[in-house]
């Protein structure tokens, strides 16, 4: 992982169970409200979301990152969002969401948890602004070795 801003950590072992939207535990809020270009800047910003503690429910249940933002800071509107994913695949370092922040992003942005079908009974997730895409998050081998 390259440099990590705390002012841009959305989440970090958030646990979200509730069916529905979940806001991040931290909203970025850009010096003013023409100052939400990250995409703009010399540098290749990424939105990062992942899970890191593997989600379980008891149904059929789905989880979503979704980047968020607003001009109040009170009423949010979607702006991009990941697949919606089969909570079976949800496993510790799957990335939920891998995206360059759009240019002309408004002054407050957020990320939400979106949980459908059914409640999670596990699961953390980890949201962050970073100067670079990570790559490196460890994975299940998918072998076994005997």
């Amino acid at each position: 992982m390259g440099m990590l801003d705390s002012a841009l950590v959305f989440s970090e072992g958030q646990a979200v169970t509730a069916t529905g939207d979940t806001a991040s535990t931290n909203v970025y809020q850009s010096a003013n409200a023409n100052l939400g270009d990250e995409g703009l800047t010399g540098e290749n910003l990424w939105l990062q979301a992942f899970c890191s503690t593997t989600a379980t429910s008891g149904g059929s249940a789905t989880v979503q990152a979704v980047l968020q933002d607003s001009a109040d800071g009170v009423t949010y509107a979607d702006v991009v969002a990941g697949p919606a994913v089969a909570v079976a695949n949800v496993v510790a370092g799957k990335a939920l969401l891998q995206v360059q922040p759009p240019p002309g992003t408004r002054q407050y942005q957020r990320v939400v948890w979106r949980i459908g079908t059914a409640a999670l009974t596990a699961g953390k997730f980890d949201a962050y602004i970073t100067n670079t895409l990570q790559r490196n998050i460890a994975q299940p081998s998918g072998f076994t070795v005997s």
